[in-house]
């Protein structure tokens, strides 16, 4: 008797053969057969799959090639599984730490959100606010450390090494990264866990948990960067920025509060720009990366044009 396996048709053979390996060195899954693989949307630099085994669906992540260059794998897997404990994350069945493939649970009948989702339905502006909060003071401490400012100059660093070219005005782009490591020297803005990649498609809703998944971004930083990636990656409006930061808060907003938004978001979008450079000198795709990198690059220095940023600097000194 044959036993069939449903695979989506788009998937690479190579791929389907490092799903099969690694399932068959995992103990957790000894005489247990995988029935079904499909793909899992979301994400640009790693593989997502939901593979059925044993009747049990799961979420498998084939790691990027390159990113242990830049990614800190072992603390991932620390810090995702203290959020898993804390129903934030999906349980971990299995993780990787010299390669950063990953095998959860998958959330069974769950939405996976959109930009649209946040958008449109208030609801999970006020949702999500909540989900951030509740792991910004849970008093746990990431074993990692995720300084956008460092972090850009680890790019930054990398890209000269590769005689990579960056876009126009990026001096200017710098002039203000330097005025905002001065703020945060004189200023230092408070710390907690964070995930600090939070796009959309990373929200699963199961109408009983509203979760947030795929933390190898994760670490220590300033839970306002958190709010600023949503922001952007739900594309909110002004108003709805405002409505956000008050679920947050819970109140009134002050200037400094807006304005570290402000902050956030710029430290954000040019964080990514950089990135997105990198991948290309890494090999990727160039007509890929360089307009997505190109768009973070003109919506940070669209801040910078319209005085905004500036005007948020000053009300966090």
């Amino acid at each position: 008797m044959h036993e069939q396996v449903m695979i989506e048709p788009s998937i690479s053979k190579e791929h389907i053969g490092r799903i099969y390996k690694m399932i068959s060195e995992i103990p957790f899954f000894n005489e247990s057969r995988i029935s079904e693989i499909e793909i899992l949307p979301g994400g640009l630099t790693n593989s997502n799959y939901k593979v059925t085994i044993g009747g049990v669906t799961y979420a498998v992540r084939l790691a990027g090639a390159g990113t242990m260059e830049y990614l800190n794998r072992p603390a991932e897997k620390h810090n995702a599984q203290l959020m898993a404990d804390i129903q934030i994350s999906a349980p971990i069945i299995y993780y990787d730490e010299t390669t950063g493939n990953q095998v959860c649970k998958y959330i069974d009948d769950c939405k996976t959100l959109h930009i649209p989702d946040f958008k449109e339905e208030r609801q999970y502006l006020s949702m999500a606010a909540k989900v951030f909060k509740k792991y910004h003071d849970c008093q746990k401490e990431f074993i990692s450390v995720f300084n956008p400012l460092k972090e850009i100059d680890i790019y930054m660093k990398l890209l000269a090494e590769k005689n990579s070219e960056f876009y126009e005005g990026a001096e200017t782009m710098e002039k203000k990264i330097e005025e905002i490591k001065e703020l945060f020297k004189n200023n230092p803005p408070p710390q907690a866990p964070c995930h600090n990649d939070p796009l959309c498609e990373n929200w699963l809703d199961d109408k009983k948990n509203f979760y947030l998944i795929d933390w190898e971004y994760g670490g220590m930083n300033d839970p306002l960067f958190d709010l600023g990636a949503l922001a952007i990656e739900a594309e909110l409006t002004d108003e709805q920025e405002r409505f956000f930061l008050k679920e947050y808060y819970g109140g009134d907003l002050t200037d400094k509060q807006i304005g570290s938004l402000i902050i956030n978001k710029f430290l954000c979008d040019a964080l990514w720009s950089y990135w997105a450079v990198l991948q290309i000198a890494m090999g990727k795709s160039r007509e890929e990366y360089w307009p997505y990198g190109l768009n973070r690059f003109k919506r940070a220095y669209a801040l910078i044009h319209d005085g905004s940023l500036d005007r948020a600097i000053k009300a966090n000194q």
